[in-house]
């Protein structure tokens, strides 16, 4: 796509007004979007600062409720507060996230919907193929501790279940129908 404004460049922003009843689409390459003066987008800093998400989910600083107003946390290495992270989107040093990680579980609540730590997502397809293979590592680990033990009964009985697991993966029956 290509600049709609100076028809030069390769287009990065699209811009979407409404006048008039009509919706009117730009697309505008980085250059002509910083000088259209009609878009309200600081370029200089990143597109979704972590600042500013945060500000949009704690306006005025209210993600500290947990505490009265009266006593602020300060991070002792550094002297941030709270509402300075809020404002800058990162801490001052490492012992900020000791300080503060009361504060931050309540947002990493609001991210995660109500879980304080991100585990990621796999698709539902290939959720039960990822478990399978994970168990058969697991299992062939299991298996070279017991012949480097000399344990040889429980080696072959992580053998046939490491073979029993293949066949499910295969897509077969474990009974070998």
């Amino acid at each position: 796509m290509i600049c709609t404004q100076c028809g030069e460049r390769s287009a990065s922003v699209i811009v979407k007004k409404q006048q008039l009843g009509q919706v009117m689409e730009l697309q505008l390459c980085h250059i002509c979007a910083a000088e259209n003066h009609s878009i309200n987008i600081a370029f200089e800093q990143d597109p979704l600062a972590i600042h500013q998400l945060l500000s949009n989910w704690f306006p005025n600083s209210q993600a500290t409720i947990s505490r009265p107003k009266k006593e602020v946390a300060i991070c002792p290495s550094c002297g941030f507060t709270f509402s300075h992270f809020l404002k800058l989107g990162k801490f001052g040093c490492a012992s900020c996230y000791d300080t503060f990680s009361s504060q931050l579980n309540e947002i990493f609540k609001r991210f995660h919907n109500g879980n304080t730590e991100h585990t990621g997502k796999i698709p539902a397809s290939y959720g039960s193929t990822l478990k399978i293979k994970k168990e058969i590592e697991k299992l062939r680990k299991q298996m070279q501790v017991s012949i480097q033990e000399e344990e040889f009964e429980e080696a072959a009985r992580l053998r046939d279940e490491v073979k029993r697991l293949n066949v499910t993966l295969e897509g077969g029956s474990p009974d070998g129908s």
